[in-house]
């Protein structure tokens, strides 16, 4: 068994941008992974290949790229591979003697005759002559010395750039190279910097400390660093960031506003990060929540502290990228410029509310939604038809169905306001805040602050129900306008992100429970679309509801449920949101059931006998023969009976020893045609009774 060592090696670079910091380093990870699965592809080498790759974590800050694996073989493994020459009979004479042919085979891999044996290989039809070569392994410091220049080059760095007279293309200027093997420093330049066992610490440590840090071996790496003031791994400057809201908030007796991103982002654009409370006049209070926290979020990268009845306080939590901030000047500084950023919100704020927000439907014209689907005023009106359809199919009340209308017309105006071309983020929100100031119905303005939930996966359907016909709406449009001229996505590729409007459709039908399915909403959609769709409708159709299958079949893997029973409910039939969940849900319960397995069989085996067959769904019992199948046949008069999904699960579950007992007795395609008829309509009404609820041929 070999001996292991630690790989590590560190791009110090100028600043990077946050975004490109986690493709970056899992980039890398990807291309040693493959160097490594060449140079250690077998045996106790595998393992520690594969351990490595494991144990690997993000070590990266602003101007850090960094790889640590530990447990990496020192020495490859010899390696041997078996060559296979001419037939024996070619390569001896009748003398017992090689021949020519025999000798310049073992010459062409540099061995004696004498090295050359006889043997069958596979796929062979007579003995041949064969050799075994050994390669002797190399040294991994070697390998990694080879690899790593084309491996950092390789790494696909949007917008590359080049500095000075270098050829070489990079993110950022790389400005020191750390690169270890084990206490070995790998020898490898690139673009002219040559690898040590030195890095960098933060700026202003190196103010007292002018020498590089030393990093004697990869196992002290973080700790010195930390010495230096870098906390190079991303988690572990999460989590202190995390824990130092929490504690800075409960000071004041609030808590954080949560936000999974920006807390993201905070890890990424500092080295050693201090979180620091601030605070705002309180007067800016008088703002929507929702525009302070945007205005804090992508202004300042900031989060805000709310109270325990959810009202914001004025304080603010932000990260300074250095150990303290002992003259207050880095709290100074952001309380100067987030004030200046709520005078602005606020200035919004007044001048939106000067008009009403319906002065702005006409505005829309001006607007471009897409080319061929004309402007957010032309996008209005379809969005206002399909309300009125699908709002008149579930309510008979006038008032209600007036209401969905009013927030339909209402849902883009924002568009036009100076808050929302300040913050795109506030599209919707801030329509339902000015309706409510303006003393709209509740429904109205609920509705139309939440149309445009979900946003993703992650977040919640809209709250009301108007709220939800509203989104559903809007989305539908999309979409199926989209569709319609031919905008669909493919591949990896959904700039529109119609998959996202799709996704978001199928979860307000899941969750409502509502029964409207897909070929209702898109024969809707297409008939409000009308003569702006370029493309066939039967080609728009069927183009949708492939994508609305997908999306429904997305929702059960979202949902949790296994493999098997997503499968087999899908092909019994997805168009019934309502019937599919509950045909889901009842197959959940009954997955563990041992006798499924078996039924899974039997329905296959059901599909095989009636494939070409035409069945009649009738059939005089009295004409069965068998015991067997008399009892197989009371067993469809309880399935065929079956309240419930429920019922019919538990009565299938039964089914499978009587399907069982049948197939082992009968043979069902006998000489009597009468007999064969009723045999074969007995299993036709019985793969009927399966379809209620799944097709028990997938169940695997």
């Amino acid at each position: 068994m070999s001996a292991t060592r630690t790989f590590l090696m560190e791009l110090h670079c100028e600043e990077i941008p946050a975004r490109f910091l986690t493709p970056l380093w899992e980039n890398f990870v990807h291309l040693l992974e493959d160097k490594l699965e060449a140079w250690f592809p077998t045996g106790d080498s595998a393992n520690y290949r594969k351990n490595a790759i494991d144990n690997s974590t993000g070590l990266y800050s602003p101007r850090k790229l960094a790889w640590r694996l530990v447990g990496l073989p020192a020495v490859q493994p010899d390696q041997t591979e078996t060559q296979v020459g001419p037939p024996q009979r070619m390569c001896v004479g009748e003398d017992g003697k090689p021949t020519i042919q025999g000798l310049k085979f073992a010459e062409k891999w540099g061995m004696d005759f004498s090295a050359v044996r006889f043997e069958q290989p596979a796929g062979k039809k007579e003995p041949c002559a064969v050799v075994t070569l050994t390669k002797q392994g190399r040294p991994t410091v070697d390998l990694l010395a080879e690899a790593l220049p084309g491996l950092i080059a390789g790494l696909h760095v949007p917008k590359a750039m080049r500095w000075g007279n270098s050829e070489f293309e990079f993110v950022r200027p790389i400005r020191n190279i750390l690169c270890l093997f084990g206490d070995q420093v790998v020898p490898i330049t690139v673009d002219g910097v040559t690898a040590t066992n030195t890095t960098w610490g933060h700026r202003l440590y190196h103010r007292e400390h002018p020498a590089p840090v030393v990093i004697a071996t990869p196992g002290v790496y973080e700790s010195a660093l930390e010495t230096a003031g870098v906390a190079v791994s991303v988690e572990a400057r999460r989590t202190r960031i995390a824990q130092q809201l929490e504690t800075l908030a409960a000071e004041v007796k609030g808590r954080v506003v949560a936000d999974a991103e920006l807390l993201d982002t905070l890890a990424e654009i500092v080295e050693f990060p201090k979180i620091v409370r601030g605070d705002f006049p309180a007067d800016f209070l008088e703002l929507p929540k929702e525009v302070l926290v945007t205005s804090l979020r992508e202004h300042q990268k900031s989060f805000c502290i709310e109270g325990p009845d959810g009202a914001l306080l004025p304080c603010f939590l932000t990260a300074a990228n250095r150990t303290d901030d002992p003259a207050g000047f880095v709290k100074a500084g952001n309380e100067w410029v987030l004030k200046a950023r709520l005078y602005d919100a606020r200035f919004f704020f007044a001048e939106d509310r000067k008009h009403p927000l319906s002065d702005r439907l006409e505005k829309l014209m001006a607007l471009t939604f897409q080319r061929e689907l004309g402007s957010y005023h032309d996008k209005t009106g379809r969005v206002v038809a399909l309300v009125k359809h699908f709002a008149s199919r579930m309510s008979d009340d006038t008032d209600h169905i007036d209401r969905a209308l009013e927030a339909a017309r209402m849902a883009k105006c924002d568009l036009r306001t100076l808050m929302v071309g300040e913050f795109p983020e506030l599209q919707g929100i801030m329509g339902g805040e000015y309706l409510r100031h303006e003393g709209a119905h509740e429904e109205v303005w609920m509705a139309v602050k939440e149309h445009y939930r979900p946003v993703g996966a992650d977040d919640a359907i809209p709250g009301t129900p108007l709220g939800c016909l509203l989104s559903l709406c809007d989305k539908l449009d999309t979409v199926a306008g989209c569709f319609a001229v031919g905008l669909i996505p493919s591949g990896s590729k959904d700039p529109l992100a119609l998959r996202r409007a799709g996704q978001g459709i199928v979860r307000i039908l899941w969750e409502r429970g509502w029964a409207f399915p897909p070929a209702d909403l898109i024969a809707a959609a297409l008939r409000v679309v009308g003569a702006k769709a370029t493309k066939p409708t039967a080609e728009t159709n069927e183009a949708l509801m492939d994508f609305f299958r997908d999306r429904v079949a997305y929702q059960l893997e979202l949902a949790g449920y296994a493999g098997s029973v997503r499968r087999s409910a899908l092909a019994a039939g997805w168009e019934d949101l309502v019937d599919l969940k509950a045909r889901c849900e009842a197959l959940s319960a009954f997955a563990e059931d041992t006798r499924f397995a078996s039924l899974a069989q039997s329905a296959k085996r059901i599909g095989n006998i009636l494939k070409d067959e035409a069945p009649s769904t009738d059939f005089d019992d009295s004409l069965l023969a068998q015991p067997v199948e008399k009892v197989l046949a009371a067993c469809l008069m309880k399935l065929e009976l079956a309240p419930d999904q429920a019922s019919l699960l538990h009565a299938l579950a039964n089914l499978a020893g009587p399907l069982e007992a049948f197939f082992n007795a009968v043979m069902v395609k006998c000489e009597d045609p009468a007999l064969r008829a009723a045999r074969l309509s007995l299993l036709h009404r019985l793969r009927q009774a399966f379809l209620r609820v799944a097709d028990f041929s997938l169940w695997q």
